[in-house]
């Protein structure tokens, strides 16, 4: 086990109790002491990066490490995400689970933010960042998460976002599942709210499962009727419905056919 002397523990010590157990490079600056040159800092850091007392979330941004979890952190994975990209809103699966309605273990977090895509890496996790649609990042709410403010999706809007930015079988297979044993804890409104946002593709692909799970879908369907289009819900739709003017898999007519 590699030990702190006496100089790297008072150091760790008081960045912990000036700034919390999530530090910058300025901060560490600061508390090392000018005298120090940037490079020797940076050898500071770099030492006690590869003990294990501090673990990088990304360039210039540091977890202190508790002793009972050393080379790991116990800080949040929302957390870390917003850490990650600030200018983003942890949403799908990771905040279904916040909320209480998605309980199986995740390795991929996903947020929506303003950056463009792509994937990061910390610990056992891999943090996924997709880069919002145009009038589609203000539904969301912020919650303190281990000492930090982290921008999570509200309900609907991570409920939508499968369907804008993750729309196969599989994940609406998982809307299904959610709208129908959650039913009572949407907001449905809301959920006509965010739509006024969205493509008509992502409206009547919502309105088709509203049907299915026994949800009113009137509002939803009068907003698009006038649309004599057509849509395709994913990729290999070709089963045509005629109310919402949408092609959708066969896999939803043989699993939901008697709802339809």
């Amino acid at each position: 086990m590699t030990t702190l002397s006496n100089k790297e523990l008072e150091i760790i010590e008081k960045l912990v109790v000036k700034y919390g157990n999530i530090v910058v490079f300025d901060m560490i600056f600061e508390i090392v002491g000018k005298n120090k040159s940037k490079q020797e800092i940076k050898n500071f850091v770099t030492n006690l990066v590869r003990k294990g007392w501090f673990v990088r979330i990304k360039k210039g941004t540091f977890v202190i490490s508790d002793i009972s979890s050393r080379g790991t952190t116990e800080l949040s994975q929302l957390a870390i995400a917003q850490i990650i990209n600030n200018d983003s809103y942890v949403s799908l699966e990771a905040a279904l689970q916040y909320y209480g309605l998605f309980d199986q273990y995740l390795k991929v977090i996903t947020s929506i933010g303003k950056k463009r895509t792509y994937n990061k890496k910390f610990s056992n996790w891999i943090f996924k960042y997709i880069k919002a649609k145009k009038n589609l990042l203000n539904f969301h709410k912020e919650y303190n998460i281990d000492g930090r403010l982290v921008k999570v999706a509200l309900k609907e809007q991570a409920i939508l976002d499968f369907l804008i930015y993750r729309r196969t079988v599989n994940n609406i297979d998982l809307v299904i599942e959610k709208l129908e044993t959650y039913k009572n804890d949407f907001d449905l409104r809301r959920f006509i709210e965010i739509s006024k946002k969205c493509t008509v593709t992502v409206v009547r692909t919502l309105g088709f499962i509203f049907d299915l799970v026994g949800i009113n879908s009137d509002e939803l369907y009068n907003s698009v009727k006038k649309n004599k289009n057509h849509s395709f819900m994913t990729s290999g739709a070709e089963v045509f419905n005629a109310k919402w003017r949408i092609y959708t898999d066969k896999h939803f007519k043989n699993n939901y056919g008697a709802k339809q």
